[in-house]
């Protein structure tokens, strides 16, 4: 990568950026905690099972981190360690930020690499990248309310199906290309799947509680390691 072009995408200005946009997203990550344990407790949610949650929950974003900080080296390569980190930190993922390289790079009749970046093709990428998520960041935070009051009314009921099977339905989405693929990610997928039931039965038999924060983690662990031997 040519000097000027490594002061361009490391440039004070846009690491300053990256940490305030990190502080903000840990300051609403602390404030959404402490609002949701008050209310798990307003309504009879005990000590332990929120301790259990927050375990649980905090164990389980051990192996999607790994993934991301994988993709994020290829990602620093190709426009620098701020815009990397805000994006695979804050907002975005992998995917969508390396095809955004790519895209631009396309634009400019070009291959995306670190030896052919340029002030051009980077303010594409980034403009790509912030561009793109858009659409999933502003649609629920105006929309999804005001939807969900409007079909369900005052029924608490039916807003809580509405948004059970919105939940199920985002699942299924994003499951769905790996089973109709039929190769190595569909055993993945089936393989974490099988070893979760496998888990939950275990727990039901056991008590054993540190099933509860350790499965999730252990059955992804266990597809990803039945896809790679596929």
């Amino acid at each position: 990568m040519p000097r000027e072009i490594q002061q361009l995408v490391n440039s004070p200005m846009l690491w300053m950026i990256t940490l305030m946009s990190i502080a903000l997203v840990l300051g609403m990550a602390a404030y959404f905690l402490v609002k949701s344990i008050k209310v798990a407790k307003s309504i009879g949610v005990t000590k332990e099972q929120i301790s259990i949650t927050v375990k649980t929950a905090g164990i389980s974003a051990v192996a999607p981190s790994i993934v991301i900080a994988v993709g994020m080296i290829s990602l620093l390569v190709m426009v620098g360690a701020p815009t990397a980190l805000l994006r695979l930190s804050v907002v975005g993922n992998v995917g969508h930020e390396l095809q955004s390289v790519g895209i631009a790079a396309d634009a400019f009749g070009t291959t995306a690499s670190a030896a052919t970046l340029t002030p051009g093709i980077f303010q594409t990428t980034v403009f790509l990248m912030a561009f793109g998520c858009i659409g999933y960041l502003v649609i629920p935070a105006l929309l999804c309310t005001k939807m969900i009051r409007k079909i369900s009314g005052k029924d608490a009921t039916v807003a809580t199906i509405i948004s059970t099977a919105a939940i199920l339905g985002c699942y299924a989405y994003v499951d769905a290309p790996y089973i109709l693929k039929m190769d190595a990610s569909t055993v993945a997928l089936a393989g974490g799947f099988a070893v979760m039931l496998l888990l939950q039965a275990i727990q039901k038999r056991t008590r054993k509680k540190w099933l509860l924060e350790w499965g999730l983690l252990i059955s992804m662990a266990a597809g990803m390691c039945l896809g790679l031997f596929v």
